[in-house]
């Protein structure tokens, strides 16, 4: 980066010192300005573009039977891959792992959601029974309506809320759990944080990242 800018001064300065008597070589410089000018573009665009987490549709056919495995194995059965909310999470142009949302059935009568995280060395890393188990077993899970980061760009670690249609009390709501996103791969259930937001009625995760990030500057 640095050379790219002194050769940028460089044919600059040549370029203003011959503008008065235009030649072959006065030509090339400006060639070779104009190279400079595209190629700090892209280089200042890169650095944009990487800063940060960045959600992506895997680019390839995902294989899940590793994951429905899991959820099988925890007693789940009917088990479905929601292939419209998963997603490949890249940090600093690097691709991390793949956040995968799922759903299964308990004795045909109870639908439960589930996150699995898998990573290139173990395609369950992280699996984690959602809504219809555990603090949210008197609902059902009807769908993961969205997926999304709500922590600053600059927090040591990504918060990533994920939002859910739930079914409770013969009518249909929403309800959400956030993870913790460390050391750039390992992932976590941050129960505070989603405790924290329980009683907060957020329509969507905008909202909820507004709220978060306007009382956590420094984290």
């Amino acid at each position: 980066m640095a050379k790219l800018i002194n050769q940028y001064v460089e044919i600059y300065f040549w370029g203003r010192l011959c503008a008065s008597k235009p030649d072959i070589s006065c030509v090339i410089s400006f060639m070779k300005f104009i190279k400079l000018i595209l190629a700090l573009a892209l280089i200042i665009n890169s650095a944009c573009a990487m800063a940060g987490v960045i959600f992506r549709k895997p680019e390839s056919v995902f294989d899940h039977t590793a994951i429905i495995g899991k959820a099988e194995k925890v007693g789940l059965s009917n088990v479905t891959i929601d292939t419209r909310q998963t997603f490949d999470i890249i940090v600093n142009g690097q691709k991390m792992g793949s956040l995968v949302q799922g759903k299964g059935w308990v004795g045909d009568v109870h639908r439960i959601c589930f996150i699995n995280w898998s990573t290139e060395q173990n395609p369950t890393a992280f699996f984690m029974q959602t809504i219809g188990a555990d603090d949210w077993e008197l609902v059902d899970c009807d769908k993961v309506e969205s997926v999304g980061t709500i922590s600053n760009p600059g927090d040591k670690e990504v918060k990533i809320a994920i939002f859910y249609r739930i079914y409770a009390r013969v009518r249909y709501t929403e309800d959400y759990v956030v993870l913790g996103l460390k050391n750039n791969n390992e992932i976590y259930y941050d129960k505070k944080t989603t405790e924290r937001f329980q009683n907060v009625d957020f329509k969507n995760i905008a909202a909820m990242r507004k709220e978060y990030q306007s009382t956590n500057h420094n984290n």
